[in-house]
């Protein structure tokens, strides 16, 4: 699996990025065939925004989140 994280208004620290791996290597459990994620983190003012897409063979699944604090589980 590769892994292009990116900030948006946010610095990516190695603490956030190995969290976002973390979480990740979970979901490649579930989907045998994942190749790509791309993730983009936002923050904006207090709304911190996260949003992946992930390539698997044939498919494409994007999804996104909104919380308060970027660590939410």
């Amino acid at each position: 699996m590769q892994l292009d994280l990116s900030g948006h208004h946010v610095e990516v620290p190695e603490s956030l990025r190995a969290y976002v791996l973390k979480k990740f290597e979970r979901i490649s459990r579930h989907f045998e065939q994942l190749i790509d994620v791309h993730c983009v983190l936002t923050v904006e003012k207090s709304r911190h925004k996260a949003e992946a897409t992930l390539m698997l063979r044939g498919n494409k699944i994007y999804a996104d989140a909104t919380e308060g604090n970027m660590y939410a589980s």
